[in-house]
């Protein structure tokens, strides 16, 4: 089976995965969602830890980190959940609760190094991955449960969602497109980082996510349901939000590209098929959960 064919497929049970955390029952996709993100952060943070410390090294680390992670998501999930809806500057004071916590755990690591300049490096990261993992998963659910329970209208959701991956997805297709047609004569985005990338795919990747952005606009702006932050924008404003969510997915994944460079590892896991591993998949999205916020927060959105 063609690499295409298998990020096709994959594609195909993320969008149902997604369409589930949208869609389903109210009490089903709250906790649905909840259970979604708490994989993809225990397996994203796994696999970074890896590329960092090494596939086989400190397992207990990996362990206590991922498993952290999880514990922070539904602890923030259940919190939401009890209150029935969510503030998003709330969930800056909630990782603070967080940065404490770990931080007093960090401590306790870096007393059981004894020494070892090895084990110091791998507390460090996994500090690193734990804060950052851990504040951009709020934010995703802070945007989750803020805007997709009322009125069941999950607009703001899929344009975080859809307007990042699409990005993705537009890039990957029309690059690969126009390498095949010029005979891997692409003109080269950072080569130093990301061989693969190109200009080409920097146009379609940033057409389609645009365009992504417009139609969801155009679908949701008719419905009056009280909660569009995004009322009398225009399709001028709104494209200016896709340039954004995509320029802030590329800084993402050319990021991540960079760590894999640096470890020197091509994937950072193998479980999606024709996509990699599971950061290969969020690493756009965990770049977009703070610029997302910060647009949310600018325009006053509730």
């Amino acid at each position: 089976m063609s690499t295409l064919a298998k990020r096709t497929f994959s594609s195909i049970v993320l969008l149902a995965l997604l369409a589930g955390a949208v869609f389903f029952d109210y009490e089903i996709r709250k906790w649905f969602f909840a259970v979604l993100c708490a994989f993809l952060g225990f397996g994203a943070s796994w696999e970074c830890l890896g590329m960092l410390n090494g596939p086989k090294k400190y397992n207990g680390l990996k362990w206590f980190i991922s498993t952290s992670l999880v514990i922070v998501v539904l602890f923030t999930v259940t919190q939401i959940n009890r209150h029935n809806q969510t503030n998003m500057q709330m969930l800056y004071w909630w990782g603070i609760s967080d940065f404490v916590f770990f931080a007093f755990v960090f401590w306790m690591i870096v007393l059981s190094t004894n020494k070892d300049q090895e084990s110091l490096k791998a507390a460090i990261n996994g500090f690193a991955v734990f804060f950052l993992f851990a504040m951009a998963l709020k934010l995703i659910s802070g945007i989750y449960y803020t805007y997709n329970f009322h009125g069941n209208y999950p607009a703001t959701f899929l344009l975080f969602i859809l307007g990042t991956k699409s990005g993705d997805i537009g890039a990957y297709l029309t690059g690969s497109l126009c390498n095949a047609i010029t005979h891997g004569k692409n003109h080269k985005l950072v080569p130093s980082i990301s061989p693969a990338k190109s200009w080409e795919g920097l146009v379609g990747g940033l057409v389609l996510s645009v365009a992504v952005t417009l139609v969801i606009y155009t679908i949701f702006s008719n419905q009056r349901n009280g909660y569009e932050w995004w009322d009398g924008y225009g399709y001028f404003k709104m494209a200016v939000i896709g340039v954004v969510l995509f320029f802030g997915g590329m800084v993402g994944d050319l990021a991540e590209s960079s760590l894999k460079r640096t470890c020197n590892v091509k994937d950072s896991g193998h479980f999606l098929p024709g996509i990699g591993g599971l950061f290969d998949l969020v690493d756009s999205l965990i770049v977009n959960s703070f610029v997302f916020y910060f647009i949310l927060f600018f325009l006053n959105a509730r």
